[in-house]
């Protein structure tokens, strides 16, 4: 059974680092997403009250029971730091591909395939990661799964869907408040982490086919 301080002090170390990183990654994209018309992604490294959001989320996740009350030994603890390294990578890759990759193709007048392919790939695998490393987001959903069809017309309108999905999961309130009800923002946020896992998956099956079709003719 896995120890709940190893996923809790993994989300503390995700937050920290999603506020020190990439501080000018959006700048290079800015002028052509508005000339597009399109949204620029939110840049969490741009939320305030960096160090109130990493104490707030410590303590509703005390309060859920969520992580143990005295540390780790040294080895549980060397363990952790390794994890924790993964699971920062995979926070700055989502926000990474996201702009780099998602929005660019999203405001681009042809599709690259081979690029959305390899960036919804590597999308799917890390969200999955978040999905089942962090805790905090655990939580159970009755509501409607959320399906979307393999049709390659749709493609144009599910790119800035993937696009706003990850700007929504990585700007969620969940981590940074403090709330005594905050069960409907970490739902949310699992939800946005789903759609995130089902969207980059239906995306990446509809550039595989496309490509091998391009390729055929």
């Amino acid at each position: 059974m896995k120890e709940p301080g190893k996923a809790q002090a993994k989300t503390v170390l995700v937050l920290v680092v999603l506020a020190l990183m990439l501080g000018n990654s959006q700048s290079f994209l800015a002028q052509q997403q508005q000339n597009q018309g399109y949204k620029q992604p939110v840049d969490p490294a741009a939320r305030p009250k960096v160090r109130a959001m990493v104490d707030a989320i410590n303590q509703r996740a005390r309060e859920l029971g969520l992580i143990a009350a005295t540390d780790d030994d040294d080895q549980a603890a060397f363990i952790r730091r390794k994890l924790n390294g993964q699971l920062s990578e995979d926070f700055e890759k989502l926000y990474s591909i996201n702009v780099e990759k998602i929005a660019t193709q999203s405001s681009a007048a042809s599709l690259d395939y081979k690029t959305l392919s390899d960036a919804t790939a590597d999308l799917k695998n890390r969200a999955t990661r978040i999905k089942y490393s962090v805790t905090l987001l655990q939580i159970a959903d009755k509501g409607e799964k959320t399906r979307y069809e393999e049709n390659p017309e749709q493609l144009s309108s599910m790119l800035p869907e993937l696009s706003r999905l990850i700007n929504s999961f990585l700007g969620s309130p969940v981590f940074r408040l403090n709330s005594p009800n905050d069960a409907a923002l970490r739902l949310k946020a699992s939800r946005d982490l789903d759609g995130i896992i089902k969207l980059s998956e239906t995306i990446n099956k509809i550039t595989k086919h496309s490509s091998k079709t391009a390729a055929s003719r």
